[in-house]
């Protein structure tokens, strides 16, 4: 019976445009059962799997599917389509396949649907409307999350803070896509005056965190944040030197991928990850050099020619100093693009809790929050490789698909020594600072 309680989000739109980076960029886990079920398909040469490896190896105590020498998933045909698919159905996939990009955590008594934005066609909003799949979604969520699993407990608040009720979590979720969503100021003064009244809760004592407390208590926290905050004269200044290392080092985090193709790298891979990871830390010369992922090359590399100005394309590198300059970030298309993949995230609770590496409501935020001058960094990089002074909107959305490919599954993220980066960041106030800076 399908799930009531399954939370969509809205405003977005998601179908499978055939790219194939999904069966390149993951290394697919199946269960025994899901191999047990492959095997007995029967695939021999003649399907136009390889014949020279397994299609299936031991991973740990499950099972991944294997790839072919050029990285690919060993079910991708030429065509980019999936073999499985092809010849048995879609249900006859293994569930990992079936449930990208889509992300489902149980929270309370429902359970909440989000999508990761590494994929191309989520990024640009393409398909069919997420709310008119919510069949096979609900469906997909009972394989998932089925119907006698009980439900952890809400996130804290913050650190030590106790865990939330899921009403409160409701409540505040609410508060702060509200914050987001309205107002006809830019996306970064939106983001500011959350960012604000996110510091205000912090500070505010245990017992304001109950019932009706807490309903009247957040009212009170934005109007104090829209009174310090006005919409026409946000300051910007630019972060501290020590800020901008440490957002260097998350932004060379996300920008990380870690695929079948570039495992085989071995020793001179990891030798290059060493030396990338200090360039960052450092700020100093030219950006290291960083592939993009096969499916924004895919979706993006014409998108981003059509969009050059008459300054000449340049295969050179932009330096580190090239990227704190003013790119035009403020722009009402880049904020209708932050604006849906916030409220994804936050509907989808899939930015702190269970589903984010145990964080807390707060600095689970912060985290989100740092998505934002992240991904314009990202943008940034990307117009100034092309000779650019100012960035597209294929910058915007190839970049956010670029490192939302980590945000939540890279277990580097979940470090201690990543987890403090955020914490150390909010207490010298630097988080919105970030964020208004690289929005200029």
């Amino acid at each position: 019976m399908a799930r009531p309680g399954v939370i969509l989000p809205i405003l977005q739109n998601w179908s499978c445009h055939n790219c194939g980076g999904c069966c390149r960029e993951h290394q697919i886990v199946i269960t025994a059962a899901e191999k047990s079920r492959i095997d007995k398909q029967k695939w021999t040469a003649a399907d136009g799997v390889i014949a020279d490896r397994p299609l299936i190896v031991a991973h740990g105590e499950d099972f991944r599917l294997s790839h072919q020498t050029d990285g690919a998933c060993v079910f991708l045909d030429e065509r980019g389509l999936c073999r499985i698919h092809a010849k048995f159905g879609e249900a006859a996939k293994p569930l990992a396949c079936r449930t990208y990009p889509y992300a489902v955590h149980p929270a309370g008594n429902s359970v909440t649907v989000s999508l990761r934005f590494s994929c191309p066609s989520v990024v640009q909003n393409l398909g069919e409307s997420v709310s008119q799949q919510r069949p096979a979604l609900e469906q997909l969520a009972t394989e998932i999350v089925p119907s006698a699993y009980t439900a952890p407990d809400g996130p804290a608040l913050w650190g030590s803070h106790g865990k939330l009720p899921w009403e409160e979590v409701t409540r505040l979720l609410a508060f702060v896509e509200r914050g987001l969503s309205v107002g006809t100021n830019f996306f970064a003064v939106r983001l500011t005056r959350v960012l604000a009244w996110i510091d205000l809760l912090e500070i505010t004592p245990a017992e304001s965190f109950r019932g009706w407390q807490l309903k009247n208590l957040l009212p009170v926290l934005h109007e104090t944040a829209v009174r310090a905050i006005p919409d026409d004269d946000l300051p910007v200044v630019q972060p501290s030197g020590i800020a901008r290392m440490m957002f260097r080092q998350w932004i060379a985090q996300l920008l990380r991928h870690d695929t079948e193709l570039t495992a085989r790298g071995g020793l001179k891979r990891r030798m290059r990850l060493l030396s990338d990871g200090v360039k960052f830390t450092f700020g100093r010369g030219r950006v290291p050099d960083i592939a993009d992922p096969i499916s924004v090359r895919v979706a993006f590399s014409r998108a981003d020619a059509k969009s050059m100005d008459s300054a000449a394309a340049t295969t050179a590198m932009p330096t580190f100093s090239q990227l704190e300059n003013e790119f035009g970030g403020r722009n009402a298309e880049f904020d209708e693009l932050f604006v849906r993949y916030f409220r994804v995230k936050l509907q989808g609770m899939h930015f702190c809790g269970p589903a984010f590496y145990d964080m807390s409501f707060i600095d689970g935020f912060r985290s989100l929050a740092l998505m934002y001058p992240a991904t314009l960094w990202v943008a940034r990089m990307r117009a100034a490789r092309d000779g650019r002074k100012v960035i597209s909107l294929p910058d915007v959305q190839a970049a956010l698909a670029t490192i939302d490919h980590n945000f939540g599954y890279s277990p580097a993220l979940g470090m201690t020594a990543a987890k403090n980066r955020i914490k150390q960041l909010a207490r010298m106030q630097q988080i919105a600072i970030l964020c208004n800076w690289y929005s200029k």
